[in-house]
């Protein structure tokens, strides 16, 4: 079975989480969802869960030699560039330290189109077509 189907049921190693802000974009966006598994600390870069007091957040980790900066791109990454914008100071921590509040790394994005279809809370409707009107008189 694949790690959506799995994902959040008894016995998986998989977990499911909502993002509710934009921090993320473009990779993830309000709305969408991240499968994450278990993992105390560093595995690569990529997204990651951590604990923030009683909250769980998403942030995207980078290594920059011995240092892991958390980064939200929306805020940190310039879009045309691809690089860090000017005069931005991210969170950073030691590899020790990071595996101290790391709860574990996203293994998958679920790209919400429409939310409330997914949440099963409306209808998606399609335009109908009508079949045009027919005389009851014979011609």
């Amino acid at each position: 079975m694949s790690a959506l189907a799995l994902a959040g049921t008894a016995g998986s190693r998989n977990k499911f989480m909502r993002i509710d802000h934009m921090g993320l974009y473009p990779e993830v966006r309000r709305g969408d969802y991240v499968i994450w598994q278990e993992v105390r600390g560093f595995v690569q870069e990529g997204l990651y869960v951590v604990a923030n007091g009683d909250f769980q957040n998403v942030y995207q980790v980078q290594n920059c030699g011995g240092k892991l900066a958390l980064l939200w791109p929306d805020r940190d990454i310039d879009p045309k560039t691809r690089e860090r914008k000017p005069g931005v100071e991210p969170l950073e921590y030691s590899l020790e330290d990071f595996a101290k509040f790391c709860l574990g790394f996203v293994v998958a994005t679920v790209k919400v189109q429409h939310e409330g279809a997914f949440l099963g809370g409306e209808a998606l409707k399609g335009r109908t077509a009508r079949a045009p009107k027919r005389s009851l008189v014979a011609a």
